[in-house]
């Protein structure tokens, strides 16, 4: 067989893949085609492996999968992947799609996919889906809080001055970052996030540049912060 799921003592399973089930595979040719700066490609590809693992996935169930089994950690990071792909054309439904089933598969959540997602639910005005996602969005995480004090801005046209303050004391290099006015891809950024320990700063650009189009298309938010 090309494609088993064994369970696990840990209540979940390990996706067993051969031939086009090799998510190893795919992912190593992904990295290859962004590594030679082929994105659209990479894009595709990604996009082709989602497939793949969608249609194997049960319908009727959640299927867990083990994040220390190498095979089923490579299928969770090409879903994130592609649902990052898709966040950044402005597909927001596929986005959600997703991150849903991601969510499903990676209980644990080591993307930190909530966060997105939380900013899906707000932008397509899902506040019924975001009201359940909040008690995964904690203070600990900068994107966590953003998305809350975007929720409050779009809810009572007004910025939260409590979630303000957060923001810029308990993660202040995101703060900054949505201060800039320009938020350069250079490569004294390219180094530092690709470094072994990259800084604060260029993690907040990172995810500046990721959610960049989103703010291109809500920009009072934004506007409102640096006012405020």
């Amino acid at each position: 067989m090309e494609l088993q799921f064994n369970p696990t003592p840990e209540q979940n399973f390990e996706l067993e893949g051969r031939g086009a089930y090799n998510f190893v595979r795919h992912k190593g040719d992904i990295d290859k085609l962004v590594t030679n700066g082929r994105y659209a490609e990479a894009c595709e590809r990604r996009y082709e492996a989602f497939q793949l693992l969608a249609e194997a996935l049960p319908e009727d169930e959640p299927m867990p999968l083990s994040w220390e089994h190498a095979n089923s950690r490579a299928a969770l990071t090409i879903l994130y992947g592609s649902a990052v792909d898709h966040f950044r054309i402005g597909d927001l439904e596929m986005t959600m799609a997703q991150l849903e089933l991601l969510l499903e598969c990676d209980p644990e959540d080591h993307f930190e996919g909530v966060n997105l997602l939380a900013l899906c639910y707000i932008a397509t005005q899902e506040w019924e889906a975001y009201d359940e996602l909040t008690i995964d969005l904690t203070d600990k995480s900068a994107e966590a809080v953003v998305a809350r004090l975007w929720a409050s801005f779009e809810r009572n046209n007004m910025l939260d001055k409590a979630l303000v303050s957060l923001l810029r004391t308990r993660h202040k290099a995101y703060y900054e970052e949505l201060m800039l006015e320009e938020h350069p891809d250079d490569d004294a950024f390219r180094k530092d996030i690709a470094s072994e320990r990259p800084s604060q700063a260029a993690e907040a650009r990172e995810w500046w540049l990721m959610t960049e189009p989103l703010w291109s298309e809500f920009p009072e938010f934004i506007s409102q912060l640096r006012k405020g």
